[in-house]
């Protein structure tokens, strides 16, 4: 009859196990979102370089076959093109504020692929993607840990029955032991 109403062991080592693993879980989880991040961060970087470079490179192209007497294919057409300013007044204020952080980072890495000669694009844009490309490695591991996490919180339910279990026995034992111990039983503050 003791073995039936006492908790056992074996129950309270496992919850304990379970509970520091789903910690550990929890830890390594913070740590790749912390990655990936990073990770996130450095593909926009490289991004807004890469495209930098692509408008360099493809300015310096255009530059170099147009002639400077020739006209521009934009005079020619009948209906004048929409300036800046109202293509910015169609955009949501939202938009508009991303957009002019974009334009500069583009001019800030225009200037800096201008700053010196030596400047190779393409090397630039093999580098990027290198980084890229390392920085979504972390994927499946993160992918990986997320599964095993998401296996061991199934088993949250079982644990929950289990301590619903103890939390009944244990109700039993304390509520025969004013019957056992008189009015000192009474005066205990089982109830907490």
């Amino acid at each position: 009859m003791t073995d039936a109403t006492a908790p056992s062991p074996d129950h309270d080592s496992t919850v304990l196990a379970l509970a520091r693993e789903l910690a550990g879980a929890e830890a390594r989880c913070a740590a790749l979102a912390q990655t990936r991040r990073r990770s996130l961060a450095t593909l926009a970087l490289g991004g807004a370089l890469g495209f930098g470079a692509g408008v360099y490179v493809a300015a310096a192209a255009v530059a170099q076959s147009h002639a400077p007497a020739g006209q521009s294919p934009q005079a020619s057409s009948s209906t004048p093109a929409p300036t800046r300013e109202q293509l910015m007044a169609m955009l949501p204020a939202g938009e508009r504020a991303r957009l002019e952080e974009f334009e500069q980072k583009v001019a800030w890495v225009s200037q800096y692929t201008r700053s010196s000669p030596q400047f190779d694009a393409g090397a630039a844009i093999a580098l990027f993607l290198g980084n890229m490309a390392k920085a979504m490695e972390s994927v499946p591991l993160m992918h990986a840990e997320m599964q095993v996490m998401n296996a061991k919180v199934n088993a949250l339910p079982f644990i929950a029955n289990e301590v619903a279990g103890m939390n009944a026995k244990m109700g039993v034992i304390t509520a025969d032991m004013d019957s056992t111990m008189g009015r000192a039983g009474r005066m205990m503050p089982w109830g907490w």
